[in-house]
């Protein structure tokens, strides 16, 4: 299996790590698993996609953003915030669209990024401001 999922308890983080060539089909079970339970939905979720490719298409992309708007309608309920790191041009190019679409239906939670440093950095401030909130 090309994802990795590990709850970081000491941080508080969903830590998922791919590998290999990463389908439509594993993206799609991570969001509706990874978060379902209402003690690890407010958790920050780092996906560590360094190395790794994918054959996703453009539409998978959007299939996996009607996902996240169905949960959106059905629930409602905010989630946790999520960095992406892709290093690889296809997967990095998904990531963006998957961003940028989900935004537009007021998800604003999603950021992508090229260095796995950059993408904790980002989560730890969010994360610790989401607090003060």
């Amino acid at each position: 299996m090309p994802l990795e999922v590990v709850r970081d308890e000491r941080r508080k983080w969903i830590c998922v790590r791919g590998a290999g060539a990463i389908g439509f089909q594993e993206i799609l079970a991570l969001i509706q698993s990874a978060r379902s339970d209402l003690h690890h939905r407010l958790w920050p979720m780092m996906f560590d996609a360094t190395g790794a490719t994918t054959n996703a298409t453009a539409a998978d992309v959007e299939r996996v953003v009607d996902s996240v708007r169905d949960a959106v309608r059905r629930e409602g309920a905010p989630r946790g915030h999520v960095a992406l790191v892709a290093d690889d041009d296809e997967l990095y190019a998904c990531m963006l669209l998957y961003e940028a679409r989900c935004s537009e239906f007021g998800v604003r939670v999603i950021r992508a990024f090229r260095r796995l440093a950059d993408a904790e950095h980002w989560l730890e401030i969010v994360s610790s401001a989401r607090n003060f909130l």
